[in-house]
């Protein structure tokens, strides 16, 4: 391109010298206008052949001549032109810029080379250089000027294409921190770009590198596949490329991308490797987030899965804190939940990892007055965060003693509630190092207690409504529709075990005088009491169960011979005489028990039941505070 432009200032200037050596010429044949007549048209005819725009000028900056490519450069006839001023060719921006460079020419009375636009009578707008040049009269006095215009437009646009392109490779080289290298495998030197240097924390050109003292920046853990990998290009001649870490002399660590190709002489022999190496730790940073983040998805997805039917609520927890636990990879997880309005806390359920001791047994009804502190932060609904357990506050002291009896080294305790109401916690603890917990572990956690906790309360409404279907709402004890179950489970396991079971029916002795005269109140404290020492009198897999008003039933599966049943009326009515205090008032209470076996007097329970009913009115009858067998042959008025 510079040899060009020489070329072209060259030529102009013959131009220009030729020119004036011509508008001489012609000035001194004056005489001959026939000569003159010939001079000027062969002058036209010179400067028509010249394939760039030539004007010239007289001294008042009036157009005097040109030739047709200047013509055909402004769009514009001759004839338009000659005479006119620049301010008549030309927009007033570019006349003014004119005008004060002719000015500056005429007063310098020499050349002139400056860069401008013209603009074409069709709007369009050419990048130019003007060279110009003053001639003179036949007696030496300043004549005009007279120029010629280079077209740069085609040349400006290629540099400014050139000038992006090249900024938009800086900005791509240094987004991307990517050096080069060279490796002379004869010498085992390394040309390192400056760059490299940058990446590897060093002061460009700083050093110079080997091969084997480049090898100590790569990770202990990752140099031998960073060998194996070169020494596989150099054997099996082809390109490799690999991801590896490197360790600065800060101590910190980087992830680089390396590819590289290798040169070989003519006999096959590796003399050099070329290659590349770029910092990809950001990447790798946001592949590691985004990986995260899709395990966080899915693990939450299977939680919240786990819960849609609590059909083994206890083993969807435990599962769910495992999940959670392995996750954010932590030592230990732990559910507690509050009983006794607040007042208790107790460890229902843990996840430990692998070598991690289990507390869980250890953690059981504890006042909650034990912890202050955490009870206090707890209360606030917020995030307990702990970084270091060792720096807690001295308000803290009795739950930091806690912690480091169960090695915890920081912790992460988010409460769990239901409906706004506080029902325990969750604790995440870090037992071999300190860790401070990310803001998406921490908002994936909070949603993990908040689906634990909707278990808890769909499981609690369960319950309840279990409880209504199912249990007495006075006593506790199993209703009819739980006692017509256990009859039905209690016979076919005597069925299978050939053995016999007993049916009691008993009614409190004048409990309507009591409930009538003492009211309501005090008739319900004495079917609670009753039903307590009830449940005293029998083993755990029988089933006493309150059918309403003062009438009871009990089932006593498994027995060995029917005397088995009268044992267990005889400790009845033994512990029924016992004084019951309630309020101001002492009971000695008695009973009227009824039984009937199975399989001995029935088969089916609708049976089962009206005999041992027949056999406890047969009590009443009999006195009262006392128990019969059904027989076939009873008979009651």
């Amino acid at each position: 391109m510079a040899a060009l432009e020489q070329l072209l200032e060259v030529y102009e200037q013959s131009v220009l010298e030729q020119t004036i050596k011509l508008r001489e010429e012609i000035s001194e044949r004056k005489k001959s206008e026939e000569t003159i007549k010939d001079s000027e048209q062969f002058l036209q005819t010179l400067m028509d052949s010249i394939p760039v725009p030539v004007f010239y000028k007289d001294k008042d900056g009036k157009y005097i001549g040109c030739n047709r490519v200047f013509e055909d450069f402004l769009g514009m006839q001759k004839g338009t032109i000659i005479g006119k001023t620049v301010y008549e060719v030309a927009p007033k921006e570019l006349a003014d810029r004119y005008h004060e460079a002719d000015t500056a020419l005429f007063r310098s009375m020499g050349n002139q080379v400056y860069e401008s636009r013209v603009k074409h009578s069709n709007g369009s707008v050419r990048d130019v250089i003007f060279h110009k040049a003053v001639f003179f009269d036949r007696k030496g006095e300043l004549a005009g000027l007279i120029g010629v215009i280079l077209d740069i437009t085609d040349r400006k646009r290629v540099e400014e294409a050139q000038r992006k392109s090249e900024g938009r490779l800086a900005n791509a080289q240094r987004i991307a921190h990517i050096g080069s290298w060279e490796r002379d495998i004869v010498t085992d030197n390394l040309h390192w770009s400056d760059e490299t240097y940058r990446i590897l924390g060093l002061t460009p050109q700083s050093f110079d590198f080997t091969y084997e003292a480049y090898l100590n920046f790569v990770h202990p853990d990752d140099r031998e596949f960073v060998k194996r990998s070169v020494l596989d290009a150099l054997s099996r001649k082809k390109p490799y490329s690999s991801d590896y870490r490197i360790v600065l002399r800060d101590g910190s660590q980087r992830f680089v991308h390396s590819e590289a190709e290798v040169i070989f002489d003519h006999a096959g022999n590796p003399i050099k490797m070329h290659g590349t190496i770029q910092d990809i730790t950001e990447r790798k940073q946001i592949e590691e987030i985004l990986r995260h983040r899709t395990d966080s998805e899915k693990t939450v997805a299977a939680i919240s899965k786990r819960f849609v039917t609590l059909s083994d609520f206890d083993a969807a927890v435990s599962a769910s804190l495992t999940d959670a636990g392995r996750l954010c990879k932590v030592g230990r997880v732990c559910l507690f939940q509050f009983r006794d309005n607040g007042n208790i806390i107790v460890n229902t359920h843990e996840w430990c990892d692998t070598g991690v001791t289990a507390e869980i047994q250890r953690l059981q009804n504890i006042p909650s007055t034990a912890f202050p502190w955490l009870m206090a932060n707890l209360k606030t609904r917020d995030i307990i965060h702990i970084d270091d357990v060792s720096q807690m506050p001295p308000e803290a002291s009795a739950e930091k003693l806690e912690f480091e009896k169960k090695s915890v080294k920081s912790t992460l305790i988010i409460p769990l509630l239901i409906k706004k109401i506080l029902i325990g916690f969750i604790g995440f603890n870090n037992i071999k190092t300190i860790s401070q917990w990310s803001g998406e572990d921490i908002a994936m956690l909070q949603i993990v207690a908040e689906i634990i906790g909707n278990a808890i309360e769909r499981k609690q409404a369960e319950d309840l409504i279990k409880n209504m279907a199912y249990y007495d709402a006075l006593t506790q004890l199993p209703n009819r529709n739980l006692f017509q179950n256990n009859l039905q489970m209690a016979m076919a396991h005597t069925r299978r075990n050939k053995t016999v079971a007993a049916i009691m029916i008993l009614d409190i002795d004048d409990f309507k005088t009591i409930n009538d005269s003492l009211g309501h109140q005090t008739g319900d404290s004495l079917l609670k009491v009753v039903a307590g020492r009830l449940i005293k009198c029998v083993r755990e897999g029988d089933t006493v169960a309150r059918m309403g008003g003062d009438e009871f039933m009990i089932i006593l599966p498994g027995l060995v011979q029917p005397q088995d049943a009268a044992l267990v009326a005889q400790k009845i009515l033994a512990i029924l005489d016992q004084p019951l205090q309630i309020e101001k008032y002492e009971f000695h209470t008695t009973v009227s028990i009824g039984i009937s076996l199975f399989p001995l007097n029935a088969n089916d329970p609708e049976s089962l039941i009206k005999q041992a009913d027949i056999a406890m009115y047969l009590s009443k009858k009999k006195g009262k505070n006392t128990y019969h067998f059904y027989k076939p042959d009873i008979v009651y008025a």
